[in-house]
């Protein structure tokens, strides 16, 4: 079982968190690690999120579609000892923005991984989805050189998709990514504070990050 996997199932309740840091061992997680790990996937707010996530339905891209695009985030941004792109929810925050402010580049997002999933199905007999995640990481890198002849302008799709996960991870969480502040948390972002007390002047912020849960205000 990868990290991915475990993940998953211990969201969804499927393991207990005895085995879910059990199965992270296994895979080469530290036990310190794999610990701090149950303790940040076990939080609530977490669980309520990917309960509620399970059950929304994709607003631009049809079910398969998504699925390829999720596969494809956690790739660009796999899980290791720390939360990736599938636990920030990268591809919800895409599909939302494809729905919406991006609406223009649904047609390429539909086109490109269209395009990938049937190069897949042609050459592996299977979805991208189920690739082992080397398979997935050579295809990528096929696909950001541009050398994957079956996708239509290649390497252009893929830093495009690379920036948008990106945006994913670390967007306001208001946007529809970046779940639980795993994003900020990876690098110690505060959050949209507007002030800090004295003794945050001239020095290193290590306050736990925060949301407004709204629109970052203008000009901020």
């Amino acid at each position: 079982m990868s990290a991915e996997e475990a993940i998953r199932a211990y969201l969804e309740k499927k393991i207990n968190r005895r085995e879910f840091v059990s199965r992270l061992q296994a895979i080469g997680v530290t036990a310190g690690a794999a610990l701090s790990y149950a303790e940040l996937l076990g939080n609530s707010t977490v669980l309520a999120q990917a309960a509620d996530s399970s059950a929304r339905m994709p607003r631009a891209l049809d079910r398969a579609a998504f699925a390829v695009l999720e596969a494809i985030a956690g790739r660009i941004l796999p899980t290791t000892d720390t939360p990736g792109a599938i636990e920030a929810g990268a591809a919800f925050y895409i599909d939302q923005a494809l729905a919406d402010p991006y609406r223009p580049l649904r047609a390429r997002y539909q086109k490109a991984l269209g395009e990938l999933e049937r190069h897949c199905e042609a050459v592996f007999g299977k979805s991208f989805t189920m690739l082992a995640s080397e398979q997935q990481d050579r295809l990528l890198e096929e696909l950001e050189a541009g050398r994957l002849a079956d996708v239509e302008g290649g390497a252009q799709f893929f830093e495009l998709l690379r920036r948008h996960v990106m945006e994913g991870v670390f967007c306001e969480p208001y946007y529809g990514g970046n779940r639980n502040l795993v994003g900020w948390k990876l690098v110690n972002f505060p959050g949209q504070r507007y002030g800090y007390d004295d003794p945050y002047i001239n020095r290193v912020i290590d306050l736990a990050p925060i949301a407004t849960n709204a629109p970052p205000r203008k000009g901020a």
